[in-house]
């Protein structure tokens, strides 16, 4: 008798403890149907930092036309050639063409390159 009594009591419990189950699964489904809006946003904006503005500067000068972009990758390869091991912290370029040169200064190592 007394195993009787406890599965009167655990479907008791049962019985008074679904519905609260229920409205506690309720509101959790709302909930994230409301912040669902809040996570695209959040998708989005990622999306807009990882697209980095990058500005194309070109040179012009007697006819002539040079990619800054591509400048920069030449004199990074140029020092690399030049100096392998050893990383890249700072460069800065000088572009002359009325020299048809430029000149460049990475970790404060000054060289050059015709254009």
């Amino acid at each position: 008798m007394s195993t009787n009594l406890v599965k009167e009591a655990v479907e008791v419990a049962i019985e008074k403890t679904e519905p609260v189950v229920r409205k506690a699964k309720d509101v959790a489904e709302a909930a994230a149907k409301k912040a669902e809006p809040a996570l695209e946003a959040v998708k989005h904006a990622g999306k807009q930092v990882a697209a980095v503005f990058v500005p194309e500067v070109y040179v012009q000068f007697a006819n002539r036309q040079f990619d800054s972009a591509v400048l920069v990758d030449r004199c990074k390869e140029d020092f690399k050639a030049k100096h392998p091991s050893t990383l890249i912290r700072s460069c800065k370029l000088y572009i002359k063409p009325e020299d048809n040169m430029v000149y460049y200064v990475i970790n404060d190592i000054e060289d050059k390159l015709a254009l």
